[in-house]
């Protein structure tokens, strides 16, 4: 696949160091997947960690997000099935962990906005909920004093402009130094957007660039890695106002230009039912039994027939 040519050095950078125009090896992305799902079955293991077993959502991310990425740089509408995925798996997956920060939950939220899964919104602020409600917010400084990302602000802004109830956006608004660059958007939402200066479009664009691990490995760098080069924090930005019936601006920035700032196709054609890999996790959890990726597609062949569209 012959790829433009970008004049903005960042989008370069991504271009290089993502390497979204190669095709994903999906026999390797499933060895990768079938791998991580065997270390957390094996022998005990299973009965230990049944109750945990959606962390192996979290891993191969050549099964998910980066398949989706990559997919959508080379314009294959198969993308918008593993954008879907990506949500199902992150919703699933996060558990909080050892390090119950607040951020870890923002690009998540943004997927699953991203996707139109308030399904998988609702399910993390209900995990975010109890993240906040644990002892360490109590009595630890290093999570009293945390440092929060101003785009977690925004989809928690966001998510409560949709009409979601959000138990958890007056408090998360506790923490950190508040809404950054995005401060003037929820000052003006009320008026027209068009009317906001390209200037500022162009410095979200830039401090989108910047984010994404192409310029240092700093905090401040990787605020928006989980995205790459793909908006999706001014994407459901301009969607959120879309479905309020409000104005959106027209981007001129180069990084609209790409093929990563585009807009999802919903439906995206997506279902958990026929994610094989899903279902490998669910029914393991269902059953307390280990099984192989062979199993499971016997099974959703016969519960959904011999042509069923099982996704890989």
């Amino acid at each position: 696949m012959q790829v433009k040519q970008y004049n903005h050095k960042l989008i370069q950078k991504a271009l290089k160091r993502y390497k979204y125009n190669d095709d994903i090896n999906q026999e390797k992305a499933n060895e990768d997947f079938f791998y991580r799902y065997s270390f957390f079955t094996k022998g005990k293991k299973i009965k230990k960690d049944l109750n945990n077993l959606y962390i192996v959502l979290e891993g191969a991310p050549n099964c998910n997000h980066i398949a989706a990425k990559n997919l959508l740089f080379q314009g294959n509408d198969e993308c918008w099935k593993f954008f879907e995925r990506t949500a199902h798996f992150f919703a699933y997956g996060y558990e909080g962990g050892s390090f119950p920060f607040i951020d870890p939950i923002g690009p998540l939220l943004n997927y699953a906005l991203y996707v139109e899964r308030i399904d998988l919104i609702e399910l993390l602020l209900t995990k975010a909920a109890a993240d906040l409600e644990r002892d360490e917010y109590k009595n630890n400084k290093e999570y009293i004093k945390q440092r929060v990302y101003p785009s977690t602000y925004l989809i928690h802004f966001l998510i409560e402009k949709l009409g979601i109830l959000n138990p958890v956006k007056d408090k998360v608004m506790q923490y950190g130094d508040g809404l950054g660059i995005y401060e003037r958007i929820v000052d003006e939402w009320d008026h027209q957007f068009n009317e906001i200066d390209d200037e500022y479009w162009d410095s979200l664009c830039e401090y989108h660039l910047n984010g994404i691990g192409v310029t240092g490995t700093k905090w401040k760098d990787e605020e928006l890695i989980d995205f790459g080069l793909v908006p999706i924090e001014l994407i459901n930005l301009f969607k959120v106002r879309k479905k309020l019936g409000l104005d959106v601006p027209v981007i001129k920035h180069e990084l609209f230009s790409t093929p990563m700032a585009v807009y999802p196709t919903i439906p995206t054609g997506y279902s958990s039912d026929l994610d094989v890999k899903l279902q490998l996790v669910e029914r393991t959890k269902r059953d307390a039994k280990v099984y192989t990726f062979e199993e499971i597609v016997e099974q959703l062949k016969k519960e959904h027939g011999e042509n069923a569209d099982l996704f890989y």
